[in-house]
């Protein structure tokens, strides 16, 4: 008799504008056993996916096509047609601020992870969602599982304690209360994804040797990977030409940052931890300090391009040594310099 892997019962959905990124998680998923998983880059078609079948968690970047991962999060959590409130969700991306945590949370994710990501860090946030399922709030402020940080209640959420319990979760009951909260509710945990296990752990499923496995069919195309992340640069560098050049198109400042978001990715998925470190730089003085007509603020761009220059172009992987500390440590530097300039 063949023994079916119960993580085939399990179907993802994974929203993604970087279709090669997407390509890598797809992979690594599918190496630990979720071989049921279909892509998109768009918020939008992701919405009207889970509106034509089920879904049993969801994996969004912030940053997709037509609907941005965030809008898309309140829409499932809010919307009167949501196919399915209660959802679990990770917000996989770039964006590692404090503020944006905080607002992803606030829109009613179940965790957050930041790019570059491993298959640790995934099978974390999975292992999570599966294994300790969080209570769910409804309240005219907040919509979504039960935040875990210690403090603070959420939003509306400070007389839970005296609240009653509802004992079993149903998606109907949820949108009933969604249309019309005016008293907070909060239902137990939802254990139907752990059901699906069979009464196995998915510790027993995913294994450190699976783990392993998932990532080295990340490591294997590594190489190919170096040159997606040029021409990630490449695109960085032409825009940067224009801004420099006295074009300026809309938002140049947010475009500039959200290529260089984009780097920062790929690089630290694939190795190159300097350089991605070096991108997020990047994107932090272009998300909140770049003035596209400022003459000392194109000189901070420029530096940090051909600084990733540098390193991509000589395969610098990891920290780059004592150069990279060097390279680093004049950018920051400089980006303070002029940042308030």
């Amino acid at each position: 008799m063949v023994n079916i892997n119960p993580l085939r019962k399990y179907r993802l959905l994974l929203v993604d504008h970087d279709a090669e990124l997407a390509k890598v998680l797809r992979s690594m998923l599918a190496e630990m056993g979720f071989t049921a998983c279909d892509t998109t880059g768009s918020g939008a078609e992701a919405m009207r996916m889970l509106q034509n079948q089920p879904y049993d968690f969801l994996i969004t970047e912030w940053n997709t096509q037509q609907l941005n991962g965030i809008d898309l999060v309140k829409k499932i959590r809010r919307a009167p047609n949501s196919p399915n409130p209660v959802l679990p969700i990770i917000m996989l991306t770039g964006r590692a601020e404090q503020s944006d945590v905080l607002l992803a949370r606030d829109r009613g994710i179940n965790e957050f992870v930041v790019k570059p990501f491993s298959a640790k860090t995934i099978y974390n946030r999975i292992e999570r969602i599966v294994e300790h399922p969080r209570q769910f709030i409804v309240s005219p402020s907040f919509v979504g599982p039960n935040r875990r940080a210690r403090g603070a209640p959420p939003p509306g959420m400070a007389n839970r304690r005296t609240m009653k319990i509802q004992p079993q979760l149903q998606p109907l009951d949820m949108l009933g209360a969604i249309e019309a909260p005016q008293q907070p509710r909060i239902w137990l945990p939802d254990f139907s994804l752990k059901y699906k296990l069979g009464g196995a752990r998915l510790d027993s499923l995913i294994t450190p040797a699976v783990l392993e496995q998932a990532q080295a069919a990340v490591d294997a195309i590594s190489d190919a990977s170096l040159g997606w992340i040029k021409t990630n640069l490449e695109d960085l560098r032409a825009l940067s030409a224009r801004m420099q050049a006295g074009d300026y198109p809309p938002m140049v400042a947010h475009d500039l940052g959200e290529l260089a978001l984009t780097l920062n990715a790929r690089a630290g998925t694939f190795g190159y931890g300097r350089a991605s470190e070096i991108a997020y730089l990047l994107y932090l003085f272009c998300r909140n300090h770049l003035n596209p007509r400022h003459k000392d603020h194109h000189v901070i761009v420029q530096k940090h391009i051909d600084v990733l220059h540098v390193i991509l172009g000589n395969k610098m992987r990891g920290s780059a040594g004592e150069l990279g500390d060097q390279l680093a440590g004049e950018l920051k530097k400089l980006a303070d310099k002029f940042s308030q300039s």
